[in-house]
């Protein structure tokens, strides 16, 4: 088992720039304090995820502040993006990062956000797979069939060349078990969350994906399941409750215009006009509840050993620790001393 850092939402301070000077500061403490990683993610168009365009720019400043970290993106929309020119930035960061990147990749949900590749937005899914397969040529050195501007047939090659064989690949994966099944084909790393609350259905998920995986001749000791998780962990849990249930309950109110965008996703729709204040509010506080019964890192070190057991026990070898959901940085700072004894606890653990 192991734990990284995750960022998702931007709402770690008022202005953009001291948002990345934040970010910053949390992975050099991160990287002194042994954390196995660090996720960035990609948004577009979206107060909600402001700061995160492309997670590309950003890994590459904290790669020169890090000397551990494994550096992620959390994840790449991949349909959003030439795999050529993805190809040869990546390659760039595994060299600021001296060979510490892992590329994880999405196919996207929000219809607006294909803005950039309109065509795409249809054969996503199964796209996101093809795109993977080419940048991951690229990286090998493969060539790219293409056309130039003067109209002749090319073939080019993504420079420069990484520092790593084969760039590690991460799939993020929600509900849908066919994306665990693919990603354990392919041998390839799982990003997943436990949003619904259903660890059943996670339990079960994982499972597939271990055996998609063994089946497929990959080495079961290779396969990855990394689980998102809300983290904010104190001394006192009373007041870590109190601190938490504000932010984390506004976070879950912001999130919600988003699943118009996911219900577009999955053919469904929703009229989120119809859902009053009160009833978004009683969801809200719901959810807090049952995220404090085992579904995220939220309490004493105690607390968060415990869910990481129960995490471990259905299958997860991570916990991604999701920390900006509406706290402001220096709320963030003062968890980390106990979020960095949880650290290092867990890697005894791994040692024992």
């Amino acid at each position: 088992m192991r734990l990284s850092l995750m960022f998702f939402s931007g709402e770690l301070e008022a202005k953009t720039g001291d948002q990345y000077q934040t970010i910053l500061d949390l992975a050099e403490i991160a990287d002194r304090r042994g954390f196995a990683g660090i996720w960035l993610p990609e948004r577009h168009f979206s107060s909600f995820g402001a700061p995160f365009p492309n997670p590309i720019p950003l890994l590459a400043a904290i790669a020169v502040r890090t000397s551990r970290l494994t550096l992620r993106s959390g994840s790449l929309v991949a349909t959003l993006h030439h795999p050529l020119r993805l190809a040869e930035e990546l390659a760039m960061l595994d060299h600021l990062c001296g060979g510490r990147l892992e590329a994880g990749f999405a196919s996207g949900w929000m219809p607006s956000d294909f803005a950039f590749f309109p065509d795409r937005y249809e054969r996503r899914h199964a796209l996101l797979f093809e795109l993977i397969d080419e940048i991951q040529s690229l990286w090998r050195g493969g060539l790219h069939d293409a056309r130039s501007g003067s109209g002749e047939t090319v073939r080019v090659r993504a420079l420069p060349r990484p520092v790593q064989r084969d760039l590690p690949v991460w799939i993020a994966a929600a509900q849908s078990i066919e994306t665990f099944r693919s990603a354990g084909r392919r041998g390839e790393g799982v990003l997943t969350h436990v949003l619904d609350g259903n660890l059943q259905k996670l339990a079960e998920n994982i499972g597939v994906y271990r055996e998609e995986f063994a089946q497929a001749g990959h080495d079961p000791a290779e396969g990855r399941v990394a689980v998102m998780l809300h983290t904010f962990v104190g001394q006192d849990r009373d007041e870590v409750i109190e601190t938490v249930r504000a932010p984390y309950c506004e976070h879950l109110k912001q999130i919600a215009p988003l699943a118009r965008g996911l219900a577009t996703a999955r053919n469904r729709s929703v009229d989120l006009n119809r859902l009053n204040a009160g009833y978004v509010d009683q969801f809200a506080r719901v959810h807090f509840e049952r995220a404090l019964d085992g579904r995220s890192l939220i309490g004493t070190p105690q607390d968060a050993l415990h869910t990481i057991k129960v995490m471990r026990d259905i299958g997860a070898d991570e916990i991604a620790c999701l920390v900006d959901f509406g706290l402001r940085g220096e709320r963030v700072r003062q968890q980390m001393p106990h979020l960095g004894e949880v650290n290092d606890h867990v890697v005894r653990g791994n040692r024992a």
